[in-house]
């Protein structure tokens, strides 16, 4: 009796064993799905960027980024800001439009969402300047 409570204890062990490498394969195949190889990645950096801005629409994008204080918290040259509690945004090539336009729509940390209270045309716009003026 006791050895058919050992072989099923091993049996049970070995079942959430398999089911915890399955629930890590799934988010695992979906992460290297959506970000493929680094061949992909390589194509994704030679896609077309989007068309640079106009010199209005980088004033209007700069006058968005100061009149709504980004420039409290994050550094960015163009829009002459200093700020050291966010992240500078000054070089920082990991910064791409839809990365952006999620920052300012929903936040995160310290960094309130401004979802709701700019447009989607001032979204769009900000972040664009920002992806622009960050090179």
């Amino acid at each position: 009796m006791a050895r058919n409570m050992v072989s099923a204890g091993k049996w049970y062990k070995l079942a959430f064993a398999s089911l915890g490498a399955g629930a890590l394969a799934v988010p695992l195949a979906m992460a290297l799905a959506q970000g493929g190889g680094p061949e992909m990645q390589q194509d994704a950096a030679a896609a077309p960027t989007e068309a640079a801005l106009t010199a209005e629409q980088v004033v209007q994008g700069r006058t968005l980024f100061n009149s709504w204080s980004c420039n409290a918290c994050h550094a960015l040259t163009d829009a002459n800001a200093h700020g050291h509690i966010g992240p500078s945004l000054d070089g920082n090539t990991a910064l791409d439009k839809a990365f952006v336009e999620g920052r300012i729509i929903n936040g995160q940390g310290a960094m309130p969402g401004f979802g709701g209270q700019l447009t989607d045309d001032e979204i769009s716009l900000l972040a664009a300047y920002v992806v622009q003026a960050k090179q």
